[in-house]
């Protein structure tokens, strides 16, 4: 995504933060996926390692629906198979701007509550790092989007839904050679869990 839109989706977030900030809450994520499959370009059977970070504000648009605007930090640790002649490996970190909404109107009990999130992350930056062949490149850029979907229910300031997601990166300037052949590195995921949320004033 270009350097100048995601500027401006910070800026917008930021100037409805702060004109929303006295209804603000605050909600930690924790995520735990029982099912994941991930593909990263350039590399060949390769074992990847990732864990999540989620942080969000929300700002209410009704009684019963919110505005998230969070931030989710992501990285990963990819590594070549022993077998594998060429022997990369990597490490890539990613911020991301976290825009959605979440609906918590059907309610169970007087106290338990159905409630639906959906939002869209934006990478604003990021860092990679790939080594082999005794050679080390870093990253100029990062792009891509992530996707997230959940649903479950909320006991006062407790969520625990199951939640589906997707991230597609790509880390510019990060190659490696296959066959003769230059390959560009991305990262592409997708993931079933159980998401575990806490929300604080």
């Amino acid at each position: 995504m270009d350097k100048k839109i995601k500027k401006l989706l910070l800026t917008i977030g930021l100037l409805f933060f702060t004109t929303q900030v006295w209804a603000v809450k605050a909600k930690i994520r924790f995520l735990f996926p029982f099912s994941s499959k991930s593909v990263a370009d350039g590399f060949e059977d390769s074992t990847i390692k990732s864990s999540e970070f989620v942080v969000a504000f929300l700002m209410p648009l009704s009684q019963h629906t919110v505005l998230d605007l969070g931030y989710s930090y992501f990285n990963a640790r990819i590594e070549d198979p022993s077998t594998s002649s060429e022997g990369y490996s990597g490490v890539f970190r990613a911020h991301l701007l976290e825009l959605g909404a979440g609906y918590s109107g059907f309610e169970l009990t007087r106290t338990i509550s159905l409630v639906f999130e959906s939002s869209v992350r934006v990478p604003i930056s990021g860092e990679g790092e790939v080594q082999g062949n005794q050679a080390t490149m870093d990253a100029t850029g990062i792009s891509g989007m992530g996707y997230y979907f959940s649903s479950g229910v909320e006991y006062r300031d407790l969520e625990i839904s199951l939640f589906y997601q997707r991230r597609d990166l790509s880390f510019d300037g990060l190659t490696v050679s296959r066959n003769g052949k230059r390959n560009d590195v991305a990262l592409h995921s997708t993931e079933y869990g159980i998401a575990f949320g806490y929300t604080f004033f």
